[in-house]
């Protein structure tokens, strides 16, 4: 089947804005269709993580009929999918201009439902002679994407959401520079933190660039993305000895790579088995670009947690 866009959010939520929609007409009651707003599992990917294909489980199906919901103009879908995405997907492009492309498998007949950054909606069944879905979006931009995988029949089943980026359609840059180093000036993911402040993020863990080769200068070991995964804005305010913390949970063994506000890099690799930490007391307040890699080339979907942790105060003398 053909992908087939429809109207963006704004023009949904100027529209209708209502969580229930009409089913087919003679039909005794209302069913309620799929909702971009619930939100999905979160999963956060960029381009160049995305060059090695991110697989994430799901149990396909749901509870409604897609083919009852008349609400999401353009799309003739069928099967049976939940009223939340599956999956809410924040993907930064990277100015790479990559084709995304989102498949599922699975051992039974699943379909797949996109709502994606500009909020047009795409489904889709059986592609490349399978009963499985697969759809490749050119140049896909940075945004959101919503993503349910449901079932053509009515019962669930497991499977698996991969994203994956390609070369672009047009030309252009068609494969990671190997030679590539770190490089705090490409920025990350904002984050904003003050003193007695704490922020946990998640991230795919890992990159095309490898810390075993020393033409970088840059401490450490195994893999990270060229572009930090995160640029840290820190202002203690005034306070003293303020201790800052950056810890990372992974389901694989992960790294931690920091630039400082002084540019000097800062690395960790099994401080908490093999989970890595960083604590920079008395850190001054600055921009400090973080990567989170893996000890080995796979990526894996990982954590960060960031604080910002004062002194605790001291009794006075003698009591």
């Amino acid at each position: 089947m053909s992908l087939m866009p429809s109207i963006s959010h704004g023009l949904r939520l100027a529209a209708a804005g209502a969580a229930l929609c009409l089913s087919l007409a003679g039909a005794a009651s209302a069913q309620q269709c799929p909702n971009w707003q619930l939100n999905g599992v979160p999963i956060t990917t960029d381009a160049e993580t995305a060059w090695v294909p991110q697989q994430f489980q799901i149990y396909a199906g749901g509870g409604l009929d897609l083919s009852q919901c008349t609400t999401l103009p353009g799309v003739q879908g069928y099967g049976r999918v939940t009223p939340q995405p599956s999956f809410t997907i924040n993907y930064d492009a990277r100015n790479l201009g990559r084709d995304l492309e989102f498949r599922v498998q699975s051992d039974c007949d699943t379909t797949m439902l996109i709502n994606d950054s500009s909020g047009q909606w795409m489904y889709q069944d059986d592609s490349d002679g399978t009963l499985q879905p697969r759809v490749r979006l050119p140049n896909a931009p940075t945004g959101r994407y919503d993503i349910w995988v449901g079932t053509f029949g009515s019962n669930a089943c497991q499977a698996t959401l991969v994203a994956e980026t390609f070369p672009p359609s047009g030309g252009g840059q068609t494969q990671p520079q190997p030679s590539a180093c770190p490089e705090w000036s490409l920025g990350g993911a904002e984050v904003h933190l003050s003193a007695g402040g704490n922020e946990t993020r998640p991230v795919i863990a890992g990159g095309q660039v490898s810390l075993f080769q020393n033409q970088c200068n840059v401490p450490g070991h195994g893999y990270v993305a060229q572009a930090p995964d995160f640029s840290l804005y820190y202002d203690p305010q005034g306070q003293q000895n303020v201790t800052l913390n950056i810890s990372v949970q992974g389901q694989c063994d992960t790294v931690l790579l920091v630039n400082d506000p002084t540019t000097a890099w800062q690395f960790n690799d099994d401080t908490n088995d093999l989970q890595p930490a960083l604590s920079i007391p008395d850190a001054p307040a600055g921009r400090y670009d973080i990567w989170v890699g893996t000890f080995s080339s796979s990526t894996c979907q990982s954590s960060i947690s960031i604080s910002a942790a004062a002194p605790m105060p001291q009794a006075p003398a003698g009591k």
